[in-house]
């Protein structure tokens, strides 16, 4: 009878195992999907630079000519903002195009509009009421920035679907399922990983625990990858495999793993957030609206 060595017991449990599947992608929430939103951004601050250099050449006026066209241009703009909402909300407004179309605009013209109108008073305050309209509208610009930035968390790419908590799961269900198949013996792993899930994703609806965890998740994330790769080499060690033959794999899946965890945990901070957002954002955009027309009519009539 022969005795197998631990190095041959090892490769033999390891080679009966079936193969690895690709660790599911959790990177899929990381890309915006937006280039054209980053285009429009370097242009418009291009435009706005080139204006400021020429502010004082008198180029434009914003009662007569290339000025005041450019003010009309700038509020139809940020008039138009309105339909994104309004086709979202009302049904009978499909005819005009879908809501993603629609949301794609509204980033747009949340940009075009802006660099008019600031081109419109040639970086000039003017009035009260023209005052009182341009600090309004870079509000609600730099608002919709804000929510974009929140939007992108809770969605997997800025015009992607909305990316729930169960899909972050399902990602965690199937990585621990890859630890259990790329380790000899992963039970001490998974039980690690099941505590550090329970403490990280406990439900709760306060809002700055929800914050404090996500702030501390960098850290948390460090110490259990640590511990991780540790407990592992000594477990590969003991059990006379070789030492460094699957660790890039165990830290490739811990690493996905982590990441998902980090997404799933987030995700409630942030669709927090972006709903307290909601409510800033549209009666900033009223408000912008009022100073508006009361600076149109103010200018027109006096």
């Amino acid at each position: 009878m022969t005795i197998a060595t631990p190095e041959q017991s090892f490769a033999t449990s390891t080679a009966a195992k079936p193969a690895p599947k690709p660790a599911p992608d959790t990177s899929r929430g990381r890309k915006s999907g937006a280039p054209e939103l980053i285009v429009m951004l370097s242009l418009a601050a291009a435009a706005i630079g080139y204006a400021w250099t020429r502010r004082l050449e008198g180029d434009l006026t914003a009662e007569t000519g290339w000025g005041y066209a450019l003010g009309i241009v700038g509020a139809l703009a940020m008039l138009t903002l309105l339909l994104y909402p309004l086709r979202k909300r009302i049904v009978k407004l499909r005819f005009i195009g879908d809501v993603r179309s629609w949301f794609r605009i509204h980033m747009m013209l949340g940009i075009i509009g802006p660099t008019l109108i600031i081109l419109h008073a040639n970086f000039a305050l003017g009035s009260l009421n023209s005052s009182v309209a341009l600090f309004a509208m870079l509000v609600v610009a730099i608002s919709g920035l804000i929510g974009r930035l929140f939007y992108a968390r809770i969605h997997r790419g800025l015009y992607g679907r909305r990316a729930f908590v169960r899909e972050y799961l399902d990602d965690m269900e199937t990585l621990k399922h890859e630890f259990d198949t790329d380790m000899p013996d992963a039970e001490w792993l998974l039980e690690t990983l099941r505590d550090y899930e329970s403490r990280r994703l406990a439900p709760t609806q306060d809002l700055w625990t929800n914050l404090g965890r996500t702030m501390s998740g960098p850290v948390s994330r460090f110490r259990l990858r640590r511990d991780v790769m540790r407990r592992y080499a000594q477990t590969v060690g003991q059990a006379g495999g070789p030492r460094h033959d699957r660790s890039q794999l165990v830290r490739r899946h811990l690493d996905s793993y982590l990441h998902a965890v980090a997404r799933a945990q987030s995700f409630a901070l942030y669709e927090r957030l972006f709903s307290l957002w909601h409510l800033f954002h549209l009666p900033l955009f009223v408000i912008l609206v009022i100073a508006a027309i009361v600076h149109v009519v103010g200018v027109h009539l006096y």
